[in-house]
């Protein structure tokens, strides 16, 4: 991963937490998300189209290691310094989390708590 001077945002969801597409992309509708990224097993469902279509951007299929901390995330935060991007991996977790990546790593946040920039 490169110098990032701003942290690359993910909004992450497990797919567990796609039962109300609807209720999520409402949660997210004061962010410009600029893409939705989904483990390549999950990007042709149809929750995560759903989700893609509400938010107004393409479902994007990744693979790599999307695990908190995983190297899955280093390009994407390359493509995504100071901006917001979905990530939907394979999960149990009902909520999603706020993830912020930049060169000092990785900080979690539930996604409703403003973190400090």
């Amino acid at each position: 991963m490169s110098d990032l001077q701003c942290a690359a945002r993910f909004v992450v969801v497990d797919d567990a937490g796609l039962g109300d597409v609807e209720r999520l992309v409402g949660r997210l509708a004061g962010e410009r998300v600029a893409a939705v990224y989904a483990a390549h097993p999950l990007a042709g469902d149809a929750a995560v189209t759903r989700l893609a279509a509400g938010l107004g951007v393409p479902p994007v299929a990744v693979d790599g290691d999307l695990d908190f901390g995983g190297a899955g995330y280093d390009d994407l935060a390359d493509r995504h310094r100071g901006e917001t991007a979905v990530v939907v991996r394979p999960g149990q977790a009902a909520d999603p989390t706020l993830l912020l990546v930049d060169a000092d790593g990785f900080a979690t946040a539930p996604l409703d708590e403003k973190p400090l920039d």
